[in-house]
């Protein structure tokens, strides 16, 4: 089957998300448990879990993953910030593995102008702190590409690989590629032999096995500008064509693929189709 979707809102409760991606004919989603930009989450009850679970049960989604909120800063300096931000990530993945949600996607963010090697290491000492604290139960977390804009690092895979390897439980660990962020990071995979050689160099760092979710994004602004700007499939810097090595690319075949691009004028409906055909599905 073909993992395809988008990320949905959740307005009117968290199983709505699954009416509105059963509309567009989603087999994958990604949700927010949460308002992005605040740090009090959402209290779930055991109604609410069990009103989730019947609503996915009941559509043709097979995966379901959550992005952490925008404020969590898990390399910060900032102790005030630090400790907040893991007591957040903790609460967030105990209330994914309520939902029984396989993955909780996050941005590794410090320091604008802080050292890159101390955000890296804190990341992991956060991560460590955190998974002390929260037992296992099903949810990885899957450390997110990024464009390397402002305070966030692991835009390229060496630094997520650093991570990987500085925390202890590194089972619970995955990773996320955003088309647009390795994009704007420098990675050109807007043509066959750059997105060869992005493929080969994610395998040598970090491992194909740990790639768990990808993030269909085009691109606003150019390759290596470390600009995170999103734009709808084919109509940004990276092409159409790169969207169609991603959708034939047999080692991606089981690997969940979800649009985060602009939601004006249905435009999710537009880009999922394009992709279907770049698939060549129907």
């Amino acid at each position: 089957m073909l993992l395809l979707g988008a990320h949905m809102s959740t307005a009117g409760g968290l199983h709505t998300a699954f009416d509105r991606g059963e509309a567009l004919g989603c087999t994958a989603i990604q949700i927010f448990t949460s308002s992005p930009r605040q740090w009090r989450g959402r209290k779930l009850t055991d109604a609410d879990v069990r009103e989730f679970r019947q609503a996915w049960d009941a559509s043709s989604c097979r995966v379901c993953l959550a992005h952490d909120i925008y404020l969590t800063r898990l390399g910060t300096r900032d102790s005030a910030i630090l400790s907040r931000s893991r007591s957040t990530f903790a609460q967030e993945i105990r209330t994914c593995q309520r939902l029984g949600l396989s993955g909780l996607v996050m941005h590794p963010v410090g320091d604008t102008d802080a050292d890159e090697d101390a955000v890296l290491a804190r990341v992991a000492d956060s991560l460590n702190a955190v998974f002390d604290e929260v037992p296992f139960e099903g949810t990885q977390v899957l450390l997110e590409t990024t464009a390397g804009q402002g305070a966030n690092v692991g835009y390229r895979f060496e630094q997520l690989a650093r991570i990987i390897d500085g925390v202890e439980q590194d089972a619970r660990l995955g990773i996320c590629v955003d088309t647009c962020h390795v994009f704007a990071a420098g990675y050109d995979i807007s043509g066959k032999t750059g997105w060869r050689k992005m493929m080969s160099e994610l395998e040598a760092t970090v491992g194909l096995a740990r790639l768990k979710a990808i993030h269909l994004n085009d691109s606003r602004k150019p390759l290596g500008s470390r600009v995170d700007r999103h734009a709808h499939i084919g109509r940004g810097e990276i092409g159409e064509a790169a969207f169609e090595r991603v959708m034939r690319d047999r080692r991606l075949a089981k690997i969940p693929k979800l649009l985060e691009t602009p939601k004006e004028n249905d435009m999710d409906a537009v880009n999922l189709a394009l992709l279907r055909k770049l698939a060549g599905k129907k």
